[in-house]
């Protein structure tokens, strides 16, 4: 465990909040591999290397580079894995904070799981500070109507949408395991039995290179 993360517990501790209730699964966890570096950019000889992204230089799952000795040394994909899932801690606690400011009524643990993943999902992937509140309006009311209709495509940089994050997001809530998709999509091809389908989600017209 990181110095970072201890100290984190620590505080929580000393502070006597309650630590978080959250169970990482390894479901969540491949579906946020999947969400941040699907195709194992910057994996050489069993390592990661920092890989160019419209988002800058990164690192294993998505992670900014901020050691510059990893240009050189790289990282294992144990490390790249550990690295995330203390990511997903720091950002459950922020994205706690933040909910208990604005929607002082709402209890994370209350929420449905799938309103759970969503939320730490967008909130990681983002940054807490960047959800929209019409989007986290809908997500905290489980109105997943809305949320498709209206917030399916938010991810991006400006007006290019982000093509690997919003099919992640439907190879799990749209076209994944029938017993947790939010809505299947009208028109879309109904989920196979085990929630493997190759999802082909439509995209908004994207600027040319």
């Amino acid at each position: 465990m990181s110095l970072r993360l201890l100290l984190l517990l620590s505080v929580l501790i000393g502070t006597g909040a309650p630590l978080a209730a959250f169970e990482f699964t390894d479901s969540f966890v491949a579906h946020m591999k999947a969400t941040t570096n699907p195709h194992g950019f910057g994996l050489r000889d069993q390592r990661y290397f920092p890989y160019s992204t419209r988002y800058g230089r990164r690192i294993g799952f998505g992670r900014p580079v901020t050691d510059t000795s990893l240009y050189q040394r790289g990282e294992t994909p144990a490390e790249s894995e550990q690295a995330l899932r203390q990511g997903l801690s720091l950002t459950l606690v922020h994205l706690r904070t933040a909910l208990a400011r604005t929607h002082p009524t709402v209890a994370f643990d209350a929420l449905d799981r799938r309103a759970q993943e969503i939320l730490l999902d967008h909130a990681y992937t983002e940054g807490v500070e960047h959800l929209p509140p019409a989007f986290l309006d809908a997500v905290l009311q489980a109105d997943w109507d809305r949320l498709l209709d209206q917030h399916l495509y938010i991810r991006g940089l400006g007006n290019w949408p982000d093509t690997i994050k919003n099919q992640a997001f439907g190879k799990r809530w749209i076209y994944g395991d029938p017993a947790t998709v939010l809505r299947p999509l009208k028109g879309a091809p109904a989920a196979s039995r085990t929630g493997f389908i190759d999802p082909r989600i439509p995209q908004p017209r994207k600027h040319s290179d």
